[in-house]
């Protein structure tokens, strides 16, 4: 985590003052109008106050025009010149510790790093939002109000708006392979097993070869988040929150030192040997993985219903289309499920700049892009020009059904800007994604989430991780004993920094829910 220089930080607070603007009647202003009463000088005309500018930091996945149909519509409807500054997502961050040490706020900002949070607050660069949005805020405090605590609030005040955009993962499986097979849609580990045997070995699309792929699985690419997500099911199947803690005996025991991890290791290390897990998962990209399951080559993969059943419908090669299904695996004891999904954690987080010299105006703008008016613009852009909607059914207009054509008018720029929870692209969902998502939310596991992060993983949080990855892989992967080995693992991840972990880690989660034990 970056620390902030504190000479930098002096020269920032020094250059920020907060000039309020005074609203009437919904207008803003960016110039001193006359007072009232007085009359305009001799020869000059009553023009009308140019609109206030602000100016949003925002990450972007995709290229677009800077200037477009979107935008220009989004200026016109909130009355605010908003320019958005937009930066490739990984060089998020970057960007802005740039802006900070140059003196050079933004309006207001996304960041990605919720440890940051509280730096960006000691340090007096961002504001609190609370009365802003009491006043100027309904549609987020309507959307988000239940989310608005975690990391974005501090000393009890809200100073970040959590993006708040996730979905539940879980498992796929191509149900035409299973009816060809004769087999069920497996509901057990050891049911399992057997539909993985039978997709790798049973040539389930018919072509003669073996060439097909039992489990899907990627390791690189992705967030941090995203690393272990294809095997959490697994894991799940032994009680093991992937990539979190649980609470045992009172401690909160990080997920690789957990009853049941060497339990789904070891059934991991059984697909591996026996060709039933992708081969490549160590090195290959999620993008590269996603391409298997797009070219059929895939029997089973653990990712959002948004993507299997719903956005990649048009990538699928095969004619017929396959055909999918989503199940829960329970393992030995009946244990198994989804990760749960805490959308206040899910960053990036909105600030608004104590730099800021128009705050009201800035609220107005992100109210407005999360309203239901705000979100059908920056997601599908301007009704009856980009997309129409036929007695409650849904049709892009040509050319407009090309996503890039829409991109360069604009749409799915902004979008990710608020992100409206539940807003309109969740509602065109269809049937079976819905239903996916619904399995997912009601089969999530017991784990010991925490919002606030140990002081040492703020500061060897790295080398854990890569301590992690490291054992994690070579224990799938192993030929050798894995008990011995795990043993070793154990005690390397412990003296680097874990035994801290999870001192600090417990106490945090005790302090954040004081009525669990």
């Amino acid at each position: 985590m970056l620390k902030l220089k504190k000479t930098v930080i002096m020269t920032l607070i020094a250059g920020m003052t907060i000039s309020m603007v005074a609203c009437s009647s919904g207008e803003t202003t960016g110039k001193e109008g006359n007072k009232p009463g007085e009359s305009n000088k001799t020869g000059e005309s009553n023009k009308p106050a140019e609109p206030v500018t602000v100016r949003i930091l925002i990450d972007k996945t995709t290229n677009f025009p800077e200037d477009n149909t979107v935008v220009q519509e989004i200026r016109k409807r909130t009355g605010v010149n908003v320019q958005f500054l937009t930066v490739d997502s990984p060089d998020l961050e970057t960007k802005l510790n740039t802006m900070i040490a140059s003196n050079d706020m933004p309006d207001a900002f996304l960041n990605p790093n919720k440890a940051k949070i509280k730096d960006l607050v000691s340090n007096q660069v961002i504001i609190p939002m609370d009365d802003l949005m009491k006043t100027y805020g309904k549609n987020i405090t309507d959307n988000k109000g239940s989310i608005l605590k975690g990391a974005a609030q501090v000393d009890g005040k809200v100073y970040g708006i959590p993006r708040g955009w996730g979905f539940g993962n879980a498992l796929t499986i191509r149900k035409d392979w299973l009816d060809k097979l004769k087999l069920p849609v497996p509901k057990t580990i050891d049911e399992y097993y057997t539909v993985l045997q039978a997709f790798a070995n049973q040539d389930p699309d018919g072509n003669g070869k073996k060439d097909t792929i039992g489990v899907g699985a990627y390791f690189a690419g992705g967030k941090e988040s995203d690393v272990y997500s294809t095997f959490a099911h697994i894991f799940a199947a032994y009680g093991v929150p992937v990539g979190r803690g649980k609470l045992i005996d009172g401690k909160v025991i990080p997920w690789l030192l957990q009853p049941g991890f060497m339990d789904g290791i070891k059934f991991l290390n059984k697909l591996y040997k026996e060709g039933l897990v992708d081969p490549e998962f160590t090195t290959i990209s999620n993008l590269k993985e996603f391409e298997k399951l797009w070219n059929g080559k895939m029997g089973t993969f653990e990712f959002t219903p948004n993507g299997t059943t719903q956005n990649w419908l048009t990538r699928y090669v095969e004619d017929p289309k396959p055909q999918f299904e989503f199940t829960v695996i329970k393992g030995p004891n009946n244990q198994g499920g989804t990760q749960r999904l805490y959308l206040e954690d899910s960053g990036p987080w909105m600030h608004i700049s104590k730099a800021s010299k128009h705050p009201e105006e800035v609220m107005k703008v992100l109210d407005f892009l999360i309203s239901d008016e705000g979100d059908k613009l920056t997601w599908a852009g301007i009704e009856n020009k980009h997309y129409k909607m036929e007695n409650g059914k849904f049709e892009w207009i040509k050319p407009y059904d090309d996503a890039a054509s829409l991109r360069n008018e604009g749409g799915f720029a902004y979008n990710g800007v608020m992100n409206r929870i539940n807003g309109f692209s969740v509602q065109l969902l269809n049937d079976q994604t819905k239903a996916g998502l619904k399995l997912s939310a009601d089969n999530t596991i017991e784990d010991a989430y925490l919002y606030d992060i140990p002081e040492v993983e703020r500061n060897s949080g790295k080398i854990l991780q890569d301590i992690t990855k490291e054992g994690f892989t070579s224990l799938i992967v192993s030929k050798g004993d894995l008990d011995k080995e795990y043993e070793s693992f154990k005690t390397k991840y412990l003296d680097a920094g874990g035994q801290q972990w999870i001192e600090q880690a417990t106490e945090i989660y005790k302090k954040e829910n004081p009525d669990k034990k």
